[in-house]
C-alpha cells in the first residue's frame, strides 16, 4: 500500500473515531449524576428551640422513609445528637437535644439539613397554607358538583371550618394559620363555583 493510499484510509477512520469520542463525551456530560442515597426532594426537618429552656431544642421532620430505619440527628455546630423514629407517614419528632444546627440522615446517606429560626417557621406556615388550599379546592369542587347534580344551581359556597391538625414540634403561628384559613376559603369558593358552571347546564 503506497503512502497516498494509507493517508486516504486513515483520514476517515480518524474522523469516525473523533465523532464517536465526541458523542461519548457529550453523553457522559448529559448523563444525570445521581449520588447513591441522595435525599428525597420532599425530606425536610426543622429545629425548634424550647420556650422554657433556650439551651434545648426539638427536631421534627417529614418526607423520610420508615423502611430505612431511625433518623440520626447530628449537630453540625456542636457535639449534640440523637436518634428519632420515623412514623408510617414519614415524619419524626425527636426528644430534647442541645440547641443548635442539625442534619437528619438515614442509612445510605438519605438526609436533610434542618432549618431553624424564622426560616423554619416560614416553612411550617407555608406547608399548612398549601395543604389547606388543596383541601379547600377538593372540598369545594365535591360540594359544588353534588349540589349541581341535585339541581341546586343557585347555591352559594359555604366553606367548612378548618380542621385542627395534631402536630408535634414546630407548628404554624397565628399569621400562618390566618393565611391558611384564607387560602382554604378562596380555593373552596373558586372550586365550588367552577363545579356549578360545569355541571349546571340549564
Amino acid at each position: 500500500m503506497n503512502q497516498r493510499t494509507r493517508i486516504t484510509l486513515f483520514t476517515p477512520l480518524l474522523a469516525c473515531s473523533l465523532a464517536i469520542g465526541t458523542a461519548a463525551t457529550g453523553w457522559a456530560a448529559a448523563a444525570p449524576k445521581t449520588a447513591p442515597g441522595a435525599a428525597s426532594a420532599s425530606a425536610a426537618c426543622f429545629v425548634e428551640v424550647k420556650a422554657d429552656d433556650a439551651t434545648k431544642a426539638i427536631v421534627t421532620g417529614q418526607g423520610f422513609d420508615k423502611a430505612k430505619g431511625d433518623v440520626l440527628l447530628d449537630q453540625t455546630d456542636g457535639v449534640g445528637g440523637g436518634t428519632a423514629t420515623v412514623g408510617d407517614d414519614g415524619t419524626f419528632t425527636s426528644g430534647d437535644v442541645p440547641a443548635g444546627k442539625y442534619k437528619a440522615s438515614q442509612s445510605g446517606g438519605y438526609g436533610s439539613d434542618c432549618v431553624g429560626g424564622a426560616a423554619a417557621q416560614d416553612a411550617v406556615n407555608q406547608k399548612l397554607i398549601t395543604s389547606e388550599r388543596e383541601r379547600g379546592a377538593s372540598e369545594g369542587f365535591t360540594d359544588g358538583k353534588a349540589l349541581a347534580l341535585a339541581g341546586t344551581c343557585d347555591a352559594q359556597p359555604k366553606p367548612p371550618q378548618n380542621q385542627k391538625q395534631n402536630q408535634n414540634g414546630l407548628v404554624p403561628n397565628s399569621e400562618g394559620a390566618k393565611k391558611a384559613d384564607e387560602a382554604h376559603h378562596a380555593a373552596y369558593d373558586a372550586a365550588f363555583t367552577a363545579a356549578l358552571k360545569r355541571y349546571c347546564t340549564g
